[in-house]
């Protein structure tokens, strides 16, 4: 029975090993070279080998297709705000929480990048993103949501 590239090169990036999961998502998406799954999975690749504007570039080009799709735009949106590109985050991210307002990521990465530029609707999104059941998601939405209320109280 033959494996699908995809899935073996998503498991081999679990286990750490970045290299040949890279090279198995890489013959993924040529064998389906629309799907944004694996431009998604290939862009993690990318990242976990450090080659961050690689992987910028190929989530812009997976972003494309849906923009609604919750997981290439929440990497997309913390690469830009990794870059401090965080007007371009927002623009990322407002399609996806129009389709899914309530996605914890989505949230979280929009309150971070209305954070400089509007705190009080930073805020909001923090709150949404306390919702979540996800215990890291809570973490980074708590801090954030303190640092919020003391910059911007309301």
């Amino acid at each position: 029975m033959k494996t699908d590239p995809y899935t073996e090169g998503m498991a081999l990036l679990e286990r750490g090993e970045v290299a040949e999961g890279r090279r198995l998502l890489e013959e993924a998406l040529r064998q389906e070279p629309g799907s944004v799954e694996r431009m998604h999975g290939l862009a993690r690749a990318l990242d976990l080998a450090g080659e961050r504007s690689a992987a910028m570039a190929l989530l812009e080009g997976g972003h494309v297709p849906p923009p609604t799709a919750p997981g290439p735009a929440c990497d997309l949106a913390m690469l830009l705000l990794e870059h401090e590109e965080d007007a371009q985050a927002e623009k990322v991210l407002a399609p996806v929480l129009r389709a899914h307002p309530h996605h914890p990521r989505a949230n979280l990465h929009m309150a971070m990048a209305l954070a400089k530029t509007t705190p009080i609707r930073a805020r909001e999104y923090a709150a949404q993103a306390l919702q979540d059941s996800d215990p890291e998601i809570q973490r980074q939405a708590e801090a954030l949501h303190r640092v919020l209320a003391a910059h911007a109280p309301g």
